[in-house]
């Protein structure tokens, strides 16, 4: 499979057998849908979060497209709270759809997913997720978080983003969650991981706020 990143990772994984993000614990999934794009940008240096403070760095590269709806919310402000930006993006669903339609898209460019269309009037855009695509991100997590060997920063953010989902125990047991969480533990309370699990934990808090006010 080829590379993909942390934001397209994140919605293969999170898409039901029907293309589409399932409806029991959707505004969950969607708002860290949102928190992987925002820690994408972040991590490619082309925003900056300082202090709950979203900024943009850099013009947006062409590669990175599909995740237009949330740079261009930060853009039009130049500078943007966390949580009026998440808030915005997770309860307006037209800018949801908009980032669900655009990663979505990107991964059937890479044919990754295929595209169909549903709902009433198929008016919805679904992307079925091959389950041989999905298997090769969960057995690199596997590798990386039950196995010797380093771990990169990707493998890190991919994984909270999961456990704050809810969604990682959909691919592993009980005994695999709890040694996840503990490998992850371990690497939190290593100094040089310091700074990404800061990030997380910031954007991880903002992301809860905002479900518990919109949910």
């Amino acid at each position: 499979m080829k590379n993909i990143e942390i934001s397209q990772k994140y919605l293969l994984l999170v898409l039901n057998d029907k293309g589409r993000v399932s409806p029991i614990g959707s505004i969950r999934i969607r708002a860290f849908m949102v928190a992987s794009g925002i820690l994408e940008l972040v991590l490619d240096d082309i925003i900056s979060l300082s202090d709950n403070q979203v900024t943009v760095k850099q013009e947006l590269p062409s590669d990175k497209d599909y995740l237009r709806s949330i740079y261009n919310k930060i853009a039009t402000e130049k500078s943007i709270h966390l949580k009026k930006l998440g808030r915005e993006l997770v309860s307006k669903r037209e800018l949801f759809k908009e980032l669900f339609n655009s990663v979505g898209d990107s991964l059937v460019e890479l044919d990754i997913v295929t595209k169909t269309n549903g709902g009433m009037f198929g008016q919805s855009n679904h992307y079925i997720g091959s389950e041989d695509s999905k298997k090769q991100i969960v057995e690199q997590i596997r590798a990386e978080l039950l196995e010797e060997g380093p771990v990169t920063t990707d493998t890190v953010v991919l994984s909270s983003l999961l456990i704050g989902s809810r969604i990682l125990k959909n691919y592993f047991s009980k005994f695999e969650d709890k040694d996840l969480n503990d490998k992850l533990t371990i690497l939190r309370n290593d100094t040089k991981n310091k700074e990404i699990f800061a990030m997380i934990d910031s954007i991880s808090h903002t992301i809860t706020t905002i479900i518990a006010s919109v949910g």
